[in-house]
């Protein structure tokens, strides 16, 4: 009789705890955004991260009626600010840029990872695809992906493919996989050193950044075989994907919004609604898609977490497969 009654008590606690929590959630939900809110760009000011995250940050700002304000944590991959709002409070005050790297390719690339990406955040929304581009030098005697790829086979070693990042590494290697050939790999330290290269013809090709690119594939002082995307580029939907050559291949950049892991469920499905509400205004997207940002957001949070999931599995199986490690 005792025990019953110690079970009922026990289950009339969880269950009394359960309607609290639910109750306390609600009312912050309703209450948040109460304060300025943080987002931690794990980049330096200036790029198109900074960028990205700025005009989004404004945006969604004006329609939560609290300041969001931009905290730039560049460094190690970014991991430095990754770690930062892994650490932090679960209420929504503080959130993550991510980018691909930081939720699937880290976590294969470091031995030991400073945050877990799929235990550590709470997914709220893609906000956009920033397509990488396989990028010539304007003399180089190849027009197509499949004319690069048939040459190389002819006779390997005739060109080499600079990398600045380790998502231009993953995207050679995994080129590499499907095309059946050994490209080379030129490492630089940055996306400029290697553009200047492939201009001066130091190098005959290289992975490039859309918004590097375009400006000068515009102007013909390069050539632009391919982009590393699912679809074409609607700024310039005469450039072919890599995919259309060679079915799947999909490896482009993206950018998205996260909040540490245990935040309300209310908070953020408010925080989706409101991104994507700034990514549906006219202006955001017009200035998003003339630096060479698609938006794009996703219909879920729930959509933005099976989404990580499946680029987790495609990059974990490409940075095994060519043995690629950061430590």
């Amino acid at each position: 009789m005792c025990q019953s009654s110690k079970r009922v008590n026990a289950g009339w606690l969880a269950c009394a705890a359960a309607l609290l929590a639910f109750f306390v959630s609600g009312a912050a939900a309703q209450t948040y955004p109460a304060r300025q809110i943080t987002l931690v760009v794990p980049f330096a000011p200036g790029g198109p991260a900074d960028f990205l995250g700025r005009l989004i940050g404004q945006k969604m700002g004006d329609d939560l009626g609290q300041q969001i304000v931009v905290d730039n944590r560049p460094g190690a991959n970014t991991i430095i600010g990754a770690q930062a709002v892994a650490k932090a409070a679960p209420d929504g005050y503080t959130l993550l840029m991510a980018i691909d790297g930081t939720l699937v390719m880290n976590p294969f690339l470091y031995s030991k990872l400073a945050y877990d990406p799929f235990k550590d955040f709470s997914p709220i929304s893609l906000i956009a695809l920033v397509p990488s581009a396989l990028v010539g030098n304007i003399n180089v005697p190849v027009n197509s992906i499949r004319e690069l790829v048939e040459q190389e086979k002819a006779k390997p070693g005739t060109f080499q493919i600079g990398i600045s990042t380790p998502t231009s590494q993953v995207n050679v290697g995994l080129l590499n996989m499907m095309a059946v050939t050994n490209f080379s790999m030129v490492p630089y330290r940055g996306g400029t050193t290697q553009i200047t290269g492939i201009l001066a013809g130091d190098i005959p090709f290289g992975m490039e950044s859309v918004n590097v690119a375009l400006p000068l594939w515009r102007d013909k002082k390069v050539k632009i075989l391919g982009l590393v995307s699912a679809q074409r580029l609607s700024l310039a939907p005469e450039i072919p994907t890599i995919a259309e050559t060679f079915p799947g291949y999909d490896l482009g950049i993206w950018q998205s919004i996260v909040a540490p892991a245990g935040t309300p469920h209310e908070v953020v499905l408010k925080l989706h609604r409101s991104i994507k509400q700034a990514l549906a205004a006219p202006e955001v997207r017009e200035k998003l898609l003339t630096a060479g940002i698609e938006p794009a957001s996703s219909d879920t949070p729930e959509e933005f977490a099976a989404f990580i999931r499946a680029q987790a599995d495609t990059r974990a199986k490409v940075i095994q497969a060519i043995g690629m490690k950061l430590d």
